[in-house]
Order: C-alpha cells, then structure tokens, then sequence
C-alpha cells in the first residue's frame, strides 16, 4: 500500500502540492483526476521520489520513500517518456533492467510482436501512439508493484487507447499490481480503474467519498403533461441539475422529506428514479465549489 500522508510541494511562491492525504490500496487501479496544473504530475513524481517533498510523508510497504529501499518496486511512467538517441525498445529493456531486476524481456519482445512493434527500431520513428504502447509494454514487463502513469491516454485514438486498457486488465489479472493513472479527463479512466480520485484545492476526494456525499442526491426522470409549469417544478424542489425535451424532464435533486409529495403534486404522467452515473455525481458535488469539474469531463 502506499500511504500519502500531508503532502505538500512549493515551486518558488507557487504551491502545486498543498496537503494531500491518499491512501493506495495494493491491487487496485486508481484514476487520478484533475485539471491541467492541479498538481498531478508533482503528486506522481514525489511517489515516484523523482522529487521531495516539502513536507508530509510518503510510506510505500511500511517503508518511507525517501529510504530508496522500495525504487525497485515503483515504475513511473511521464507523459513524455525519455529514451536515448536512436534507441530501441531492445536498448531501452537492457537500460532498464539495470534498475528493475524482475524486467521480463521475453514477456516484453512477446506483447511487442503482438502489437506489430518492431523491437529493432529506432524509438524516435514511432507514432505518438506507437512509442505510448512501446513504453506501456516496458513498464507493464518491469516487474514492479507499482506503476504510475501520467497522461497515458492523452491524445490518442480510441483505439490504440482501447488496446492500452487491455494491457493493463490482463496484467492487472495475472497478478498482484497496484497502479495509479493520472488523466485530466474522466471518461478515459471510468471504465478502467476500480476509483477514482480528484485532486481539488490541494486535497483528494475520491470517488468513494463522493458516492456517500451524495447519498442523499437523486435522479429523477419524469413525464409531465403540457398543463404543468416546469418553472413551478424546479422551485418545488432543491434542484442540482434540470433538463427538458419537451415535457420529458431529467431532475437531479438533493432529496428532503418532502420532495416525493411535492413532484407527486403536479401529478407527472411518469416518474421514476435512474442511478446516477459518476459524472453526474462529481458534477453535483463539485458544482458551487470553485471547480469547473466539466474541464475534466471531455
């Protein structure tokens, strides 16, 4: 597990990690959401002890980072990998199993034919998406406990992103692996990671947290006929989100005692309650807090 506790870093009179608490449980994949400069990247690389922190602590496996006793178990993955001028994804295995013991070349050269990759080819003649997969491929055969990825997704077609998701569900199956993603967008992470993570003025909410935050918040959709004032609608409850196509209408309200009886009240045509999706359920709770959550959105 990894433990973040009290976290914070400074840039000169710039604070980019401001008291941070997360816990990493081991097995997991964890998305890591926030906008661009909201300190993902800085998270990542002080868990990676690419940089120290200022203050607070990192504990991976009951040991503290800044031991160096766990750098062997921890890949970190930027979102602009480093190789060496001309190097090939063959060099770049024999670079890295000088730091990563456990580096499988057999395992890497395998999912590298699978995915058409030349292994014998110049690193700087890939495509963008090309050199993501080649580089996912070395993490994923570092043999690490741990991976974090920054921006993996980003700017990629949807399918080499879906042929990289696939690479992370069949080790994440095989077995014991504990990664962290960083993205700036949600629907790159939903589908893939077991939780998700917002970083939001220097603190975590994850999505654990904010299903029980919104215990109380429902979705509703109904069906009112053409006599109903909806205007009359939405001042009857305490209304997050109101959309209508015609007189079909989705409300996202946070529930009081009262609020059946007075939807009940302009007699709707149909009315039931939907589950609510994690986006709706970050957009309820982050609206109103001085987080434009939909820049993470799309």
């Amino acid at each position: 597990m990894i433990c973040v506790k009290e976290l914070v870093k400074n840039f000169d009179d710039v604070c980019a990690v401001n008291n941070i608490t997360l816990n990493i449980p081991e097995g997991e994949m964890l998305g890591l959401l926030g906008t661009n400069g909201a300190g993902k990247t800085t998270l990542l690389r002080m868990i990676a002890g690419v940089l120290e922190a200022d203050d607070g602590s990192i504990v991976v496996d009951g040991a503290n980072i800044t031991s160096g006793d766990v750098s062997e178990e921890i890949f970190y993955l930027p979102d602009d990998p480093y190789f060496f001028p001309n190097a090939s994804m063959e060099e770049m295995i024999l670079f890295y199993k000088k730091y990563y013991p456990r580096m499988d070349a057999e395992a890497a050269a395998y999912m590298a034919g699978k995915l058409n990759l030349e292994t014998k080819r110049p690193l700087r003649t890939f495509s963008k998406g090309m050199k993501r997969q080649a580089f996912l491929i070395l993490a994923l055969c570092a043999g690490t406990k741990y991976l974090l990825c920054d921006e993996v997704f980003d700017g990629l077609d949807p399918i080499v992103t879906e042929v990289m998701k696939n690479l992370f569900r069949q080790e994440m199956k095989e077995r014991k692996f504990t990664v962290v993603v960083a993205s700036h967008k949600l629907r790159e992470l939903e589908d893939i990671c077991h939780s998700i993570a917002i970083l939001h003025k220097g603190g975590v909410l994850t999505s654990k947290d904010m299903r029980h935050q919104a215990g109380n918040i429902c979705k509703y959709q109904c069906v009112f006929s053409e006599q109903t004032d909806l205007e009359e609608v939405k001042k009857a409850v305490d209304l997050i989100r109101f959309h209508a196509d015609g007189y079909f209408v989705t409300l996202i309200v946070r529930m009081q005692p009262e609020t059946m009886a007075r939807l009940n009240s302009f007699s709707p045509v149909f009315m039931k309650e939907v589950p609510m999706t994690l986006e709706e359920i970050f957009i309820a709770e982050m609206e109103g807090k001085e987080y434009d959550i939909r820049k993470v959105l799309r």
